[in-house]
Order: structure tokens, then C-alpha cells, then sequence
């Protein structure tokens, strides 16, 4: 590796948000690649770690930083403890610097095709963006994406910028949002910068008595469970594919140590899915029937002694009644999408996790572990362990579940 410090590997700095799922997810996609490149090492430094303070890691003598800021402070705060390069999420670095910089973001289009595209499939002809209250630049470009795909897809658009509310405080901005929607041409799909804005837009609903999904269906973006399941109704949510953005920004920051040319300073990652709640549900009973089976599947699935007897009472119908609805709705039955749930829980542990092939049956739903593996097997045709050994691959459909920065 050029320009390395003679006898020992590149050492990359990742800042780490654990309470933030995005942050948690592209944390483990810089530690895969370190995994499969021994010629570096990764040591995290942030909230929920250690090391909170990046001067905390002077002594470790990082080469490179991967930040989600692009503050000047932070800048000098990386130049002073001695690196070489640096990597921003989602931000471009603005600052006059020494070091060799480079940036990965969320791909605007993949996300905002991903978005309308689910809206059109539910045949809204009329969809919203609603930005961040601080208006950022990857907000601003979300919304323009939005503005485009509208337009190709022959529907009709509107913006909530947010930069007005941030002149004002959360109550009264709800309010102008509220009326806001009201105005809205209805039925429509208000699609929001990611989840915290995509519950302000629910409040401001329940202000302006718009009933959601019926009259509105909100989707939100990082899919944060523990904001999406405590919204009323549980919100929707598009999952970008952090884990490919981290390993992106690992990959670029070593070839900016590298110290030769770099093919392009900014790189961008997808969508994994979109993982469908309540809030995007059919608006007919029968629909909404199929979601709430579906989001209990989804959460509860790897649990022990699950049964369709669960999933029916759970949707609040009889099981004959949700079998019928659920095969017309899905193309599959509650049974089938069950173990697909379970077999996707599987495939994530072995993807993500170190943990132990023996115990896959007992964390994930599955009674019998030769049950799994011949299921396994014969669903995937290969071994769990070698599912495992080829690193990625692709999880099972079922249900409406999509395959979710330092």
C-alpha cells in the first residue's frame, strides 16, 4: 500500500452515532471491507464508543477519517491529529484543507425512484415532498429529484421546502404544514427527507384531520424502528443501502491514502427497499387487513411458536378471512410469508453476523435445525455456511419489506 507507513497497515478513523440506525448500518459496511483488506485497520471513535473525541485517537496515529460533517472546525480537528485523508457522508468538505478529501452520498434519484415509484404503483396521480427544516443541500437536491420524476411520470407535485419553518418554532410550522396539506389535491403521497420530518408531516395530518392512508400516504426515509413503529399509524419507510455506502467511503479513503489518482472523488449508493407499514396501506379494510398482518410478520417472525392463528388475530380478522385476502393481496399465503420472513432473518445473521450456524433455528422462528437446513438449502441450493463464505447475497422476497452515516 503506497505511502503507508513502513511495517504496519492504513489505519482508518469512522465516526460512530450508535443511537442512529443509518450511522450503525454504514459502520458495518467500513468494518466489511476491512474484513476482507487486511492491509487496514478500523477503530471507531463517537457517540456510544470509547472514544468519544476524535483527539482521544491522536496516540493510535489514524491515516484517514470518515465524518458526516464538513464543519471547518471538525476539519482542523482531523488535520491536527495528523491525517492524511478524509471522507464526508452525505457532504461535500467546503473548507480550505490540506488533505485529500473525498465524498459518498445517498443516490437523490435511486431514492426519489424508489419513492414515486411506489406512489405510482398505488395509483396516486399527485405526490409532496416535504424537506428538512434547515433545508440542507441533500435535502434541496431530494426535493428537485422529486420535482423531475413527477414530471417524467406525468403527475402532479408540490414542495414543502421547510425553509420557512426554521424561522419558526415546531408548533407554528406544524400549523403552516397542516394547512398545507389540507390544500393538497387528495388522494396523494407526501414523501418526506426521512423519518423524523415524515412524523412531523403525520402530526400536521391529524391537524388538518386528513385521514392517512385514505387521503395521504407518508413515507419516510432510513427507516428507523424506533420512529416508524411509534408513529400512529406506523410509518413507512425507504431503506438506503448504508451498509454498501460504508463500505464506498472505506474503499475511497484508501485510494485517497493510496496517494495516486482517484476515477471520481464522489460516489453514491442505492436502496435496499422499502419496508411498508400502515401508513402506505391500502386504504379499503381489506388492504388494510393485509398491512397490519404484514408489519406483524415483520416484527415477530424470528419469534418462537409464531402461527397464522397469531397473524390473524393480530389483523384483527378471522384466519379463513385474512388467508383469502392476504393470497389476493400478496400472491402468497401467510404461511409462505412467515418463512420467507424467517429465511431473510437468517440470511441477515449469516451476511452480518458471526453468529453461530448451530443456534440459527432457535433465534430465528425455526423449531428443527435439520428442518432449516434441508429448507435452506433447498430454497437457496447451498449450505448456510456457504451462503455465509460468499459474503453477500440475495434474501428472499415475501410481504412488502424492502431487503435499511457516521
Amino acid at each position: 500500500m503506497k505511502n503507508a507507513p513502513s511495517g504496519r497497515p492504513l489505519r482508518l478513523l469512522a465516526n460512530l452515532y450508535a443511537a442512529q440506525k443509518a450511522s450503525r448500518e454504514m459502520t458495518g459496511g467500513i468494518l466489511r471491507y476491512a474484513a476482507v483488506h487486511p492491509e487496514v485497520e478500523v477503530e471507531l471513535y463517537g457517540l456510544g464508543t470509547p472514544n468519544r473525541n476524535i483527539e482521544e485517537m491522536r496516540g493510535w496515529r489514524p491515516d484517514g477519517v470518515i465524518v458526516s460533517t464538513e464543519e471547518d472546525s471538525e476539519i482542523r480537528r482531523i488535520e491536527r491529529i495528523g491525517c492524511r485523508a478524509l471522507v464526508c457522508v452525505n457532504a461535500d468538505v467546503r473548507a480550505r484543507t490540506r488533505l485529500r478529501c473525498g465524498s459518498v452520498f445517498c443516490d437523490a434519484d435511486a431514492v426519489v425512484e424508489a419513492a414515486v415509484g411506489l406512489f405510482a404503483r398505488k395509483r396516486l396521480r399527485h405526490v409532496a415532498y416535504v424537506g428538512t427544516r434547515a433545508g440542507e443541500d441533500w435535502s434541496l437536491r431530494r426535493g428537485e429529484a422529486v420535482g423531475r420524476r413527477a414530471a417524467a411520470g406525468g403527475l402532479s407535485c408540490a414542495v414543502f421546502s421547510g425553509s420557512a419553518g426554521a424561522r419558526m418554532g415546531p408548533r407554528r410550522e406544524i400549523a403552516v404544514m397542516a394547512r398545507w396539506i389540507a390544500a393538497l389535491p387528495k388522494p396523494c403521497g407526501v414523501f418526506a427527507a426521512n423519518d423524523m420530518r415524515a412524523r412531523d408531516v403525520l402530526e400536521a395530518c391529524r391537524a388538518a384531520g386528513v385521514d392517512v392512508p385514505r387521503q395521504v400516504m407518508v413515507l419516510g426515509v432510513d427507516d428507523e424502528e424506533f420512529v416508524c413503529r411509534q408513529t400512529r399509524p406506523s410509518l413507512s419507510s425507504l431503506l438506503p443501502d448504508f451498509d454498501q455506502g460504508g463500505f464506498l467511503a472505506a474503499e475511497l479513503l484508501v485510494a485517497l491514502l493510496s496517494g495516486g489518482p482517484v476515477p471520481a472523488e464522489k460516489r453514491t449508493f442505492g436502496v435496499r427497499g422499502i419496508v411498508e407499514r400502515l401508513s402506505t396501506s391500502d386504504p379499503n379494510e381489506a388492504g388494510r387487513m393485509v398491512g397490519r398482518a404484514e408489519e406483524f410478520i415483520r416484527e415477530n417472525a424470528a419469534s418462537g411458536g409464531v402461527s397464522v392463528c397469531d397473524v390473524a388475530k393480530a389483523a384483527g380478522a378471522s384466519v379463513r378471512l385474512l388467508q383469502k385476502n392476504f393470497r389476493a393481496a400478496t400472491g402468497t399465503t401467510v404461511s409462505e410469508a412467515l418463512r420467507d420472513a424467517r429465511l431473510r432473518r437468517v440470511c441477515e445473521l449469516l451476511e452480518l453476523t458471526r453468529t453461530p450456524i448451530g443456534r440459527m433455528a432457535e433465534l430465528c422462528g425455526f423449531g428443527d435445525d435439520c428442518h432449516l437446513k434441508k429448507l435452506f438449502r433447498k430454497r437457496f441450493g447451498m449450505t448456510m455456511r456457504q451462503w455465509r463464505r460468499r459474503g453477500v447475497g440475495s434474501s428472499p422476497s415475501g410481504g412488502s419489506s424492502g431487503e435499511n452515516a457516521p
